[in-house]
């Protein structure tokens, strides 16, 4: 009988992590992530005996910070692509080098992770034991993501990873008509108690602000997530014509270079490099202080403010009424971001900063703003991909994971309602299929 054991990621957004195994104990782990907060930073461990491969979705560290771990002492099939690689070996050695946490696996075992990368192309069926096999399809998420169908012993388990259905400007949306029926599916809740707000009003909206921040003299702070998020605030400032000055500095940079060398993950790669071309990228303190002195928009990471190049511009802009910061991404609650756009002040929490102002807090001053323009599937579209994949047999086994204690089991009570057999699991909980 096949076994599904969540290691982590449940009730919770952070360390995902899900092992399946084979009648005859072959094991396949599926993302193996890192959380941000609490002593517990890593998934539950588990019995590595007979691991034949491990396969990643996608390159956040919530999914692929703790894989690593996994490479102490064995070496193991790593199945992913080679954007989601490159990228992932870049997150999880900044996470390593510049956090304050101690990891127990360093630069070696990351090493070892890539050394063992086998690249897999998407609908690609691979063996990786008898009566075991997994596939890859687009996600929609950032380029690279992709959801992982696992074929083991007869059975047919789906895992969602992070989707997206909607429409974005720097990749392919989800399609769930792309898979073949299947028996289970494990998929990710993160804003299924929400609903966005139409994408191209929000866009709109977003140029407009900056564009009229900017004609009144100002300036413009846009801080946002170096993986995916900054790059889709510059490809919808091009969509939308804006006509002033862009710069784009931190990880961003490094990212855009990164997505130039894969064009095959990106939508439109003639899109993406006239959006390049419009931009100017940040190389220096010089480049900085320019930056600082333009009447332009600047896109730097970290999303939530808890530190990155976006430290380097936000005392200047929270001082300064004619200027605004507006923020294109996830605020965890408690992060800067939040207490920004809740309260109007700024806070100086992370250790190293060199912006000690006021006991570590400013009020802001200028314009704040925040803009949904989330790369995760809202409740509506969840419901509508679960519903537009084909179960057979009449299992319709849905585990619901990756979202808070509410979305998770408010998800799972939904789709009970529609005839499913569905739950939001606990950590190191294990189900026989």
């Amino acid at each position: 009988m096949v076994k599904i054991s969540f290691l982590g990621g449940c009730r919770e957004v952070g360390r995902s992590a899900i092992l399946i195994e084979s009648k005859t104990g072959a094991k396949c782990i599926l993302d193996y992530g890192i959380r941000f907060r609490g002593k517990q930073r890593l998934p539950q461990d588990f019995d590595h005996e007979n691991l034949k491969a491990i396969a990643l979705t996608h390159c956040h560290v919530d999914h692929s910070g703790a894989i690593p771990y996994l490479y102490k002492e064995v070496d193991i099939p790593f199945f992913t692509n080679s954007i989601t690689l490159r990228i992932s070996n870049i997150l999880i050695k900044d996470m390593l080098n510049i956090g304050n946490f101690s990891y127990p696996f360093g630069n070696e075992e990351l090493k070892s992770m890539m050394r063992n990368a086998k690249f897999l192309q998407n609908e690609l069926r691979q063996k990786i034991d008898e009566n075991f096999f997994i596939t890859f399809y687009n996600a929609g998420h950032v380029p690279g993501s992709v959801s992982i169908l696992v074929e083991v012993d007869g059975r047919r388990i789906l895992y969602s990873g992070d989707i997206n259905m909607g429409e974005t400007n720097l990749v392919e949306r989800a399609l769930p008509s792309q898979f073949p029926e299947i028996d289970t599916l494990v998929i990710e809740s993160t804003y299924a108690t929400r609903e966005h707000p139409p994408r191209n009003e929000v866009e709109k909206k977003f140029v407009e602000s900056i564009a009229n921040v900017i004609e009144s003299g100002g300036k413009v702070l846009i801080p946002a997530f170096g993986v995916a998020r900054s790059q889709e605030a510059l490809l919808i400032l091009e969509k939308h014509n804006y006509g002033g000055k862009i710069f784009i500095d931190g990880l961003a940079k490094k990212i855009c270079d990164v997505y130039m060398h894969h064009p095959e993950y990106l939508k439109d790669i003639q899109k993406f490099k006239n959006s390049l071309s419009r931009a100017q990228f940040i190389s220096e303190s010089q480049g900085r202080n320019d930056a600082k002195n333009s009447n332009a928009a600047i896109i730097a990471p970290s999303g939530m403010l808890k530190g990155g190049a976006s430290i380097n511009f936000i005392k200047s802009f929270l001082n300064d009424p004619f200027s605004a910061i507006y923020l294109v991404g996830y605020q965890a609650e408690g992060s800067p971001g939040r207490k920004l756009l809740e309260e109007g002040v700024f806070e100086y929490r992370e250790q190293g900063l060199s912006h000690k102002v006021n006991g570590n807090i400013l009020v802001a001053k200028c314009n704040r703003d925040y803009f949904n323009f989330s790369s995760h599937s809202d409740g509506p579209l969840l419901h509508k991909y679960v519903e537009n994949l084909k179960f057979r047999n009449g299992d319709n086994n849905i585990f619901c994971m990756h979202g808070d204690n509410k979305s998770t089991t408010n998800f799972a009570k939904e789709l009970i309602e529609k005839g499913y057999n569905s739950v939001a699991p606990e950590i190191d909980e294990i189900y026989s299929l």
